[in-house]
């Protein structure tokens, strides 16, 4: 095929419902026979929207996904990247006091949480094959959350120790999914 110069070439998809193996109407079961199609295609035609894809649609999708979906995903990776560098204001806040860290604890507070995250990364790629995503981020945006508030709770090196943890294990994930997500 041969095109002006200038011009671009414009696809339009359809998407086709998968035809049943068989149209009758009794299979012996009791029940009818229905074609097995994408249940979301099901839904639109349902709904009674068309089912042709064109380059203004998929426009009109990916603004929606923007507007909706990533202020969400910037808004989680922002309070992650404030809560690693609350530990130095809560130094001069009075934490190495309060808690009473002497030597080196108030270091290892610090560089917890990105060791944590160096080990259960090789079990967070795992889980983001087998697990769906969806899932997966709901539950680890939750669990670190959870993590954070019991930090408030924690009085010495060992309860702190133990929510960095658990802070860098479920932060471990939340980067690569949004990655996945966009």
């Amino acid at each position: 095929m041969s095109q002006a110069k200038g011009q671009q070439e414009e696809f339009v998809e359809t998407i086709e419902p998968e035809q049943p193996r068989a149209m009758s109407p009794n299979n012996g079961t009791g029940r009818e026979n229905k074609p097995k199609g994408d249940q979301a295609l099901q839904l639109i035609e349902e709904a009674g929207h068309s089912n042709i894809l064109t380059p203004e649609n998929n426009a009109k999708v990916l603004r929606k996904i923007d507007l909706r979906l990533l202020p969400i995903l910037l808004g989680i990776y922002f309070l992650q990247q404030l809560d690693k560098s609350t530990i130095s204001y809560a130094s001069v806040f009075g934490i190495v006091e309060k808690a009473n860290l002497h030597g080196q604890q108030y270091s290892w507070l610090g560089g917890s949480i990105y060791l944590a995250q160096l080990v259960f990364q090789p079990l967070v790629a795992y889980l983001l094959v087998k697990v769906p995503l969806a899932k997966f981020l709901a539950a680890s945006c939750l669990l670190w959350g959870i993590a954070l508030t019991c930090m408030t709770a924690a009085t010495n090196f060992g309860e702190l120790l133990a929510c960095r943890l658990f802070l860098g294990i479920f932060e471990a994930g939340i980067a690569p999914a949004f990655i996945a997500v966009t």
